[in-house]
């Protein structure tokens, strides 16, 4: 391959992303295992924001970012769950709708500013991608597990 092939051949990351109150997160697809719908058992517990779930020999643990974000709990905290492997953890998000694929141009990815990383509700996210969106703007926040775990302990 020559240098001018090589220099045509933008990088790509896919992300999985999601919608909660208003906010849009991403996260890489190669740490998600699977989208699937939330069982009955969760759905019927109280929200808190950080649960842990019997599935099969493992347990789960499943994060509602609701809380992290500053939202009072609702009835509803989710009718999917995104499940991602965090070193050997298995982690779960619950979200209101299914999630969507894209495909963004690595050149895309920002680092978040200072004030966004310590101490705001956003402090969960690591990087943003904007994209344009017609006349306007979207944000895509990309979730960092590590630190999301480390705020809700923080927290309780």
């Amino acid at each position: 391959m020559n240098t001018s092939q090589t220099l045509n051949q933008k990088q790509t990351v896919r992300l999985i992303v999601f919608e909660i109150a208003g906010y849009r997160f991403g996260l890489p697809l190669h740490r998600i295992l699977r989208v699937v719908n939330c069982p009955d058992d969760l759905r019927s517990r109280p929200v808190e924001p950080l649960e842990l779930f019997p599935v099969g020999q493992q347990t789960l643990s499943v994060l509602n970012l609701r809380s992290q974000l500053g939202l009072a709990p609702t009835d509803q905290a989710g009718d999917f769950l995104v499940i991602a492997k965090i070193k050997a953890e298995l982690c779960a998000i619950r979200v209101d709708a299914p999630p969507d694929l894209i495909e963004v141009d690595a050149t895309a990815i920002r680092q978040l500013p200072a004030p966004y990383r310590q101490g705001h509700p956003l402090s969960i996210a690591s990087q943003v991608v904007v994209l344009p969106q017609g006349k306007a703007t979207l944000a895509v926040f990309l979730l960092e597990i590590e630190r999301l775990f480390a705020c809700l302990g923080a927290s309780r």
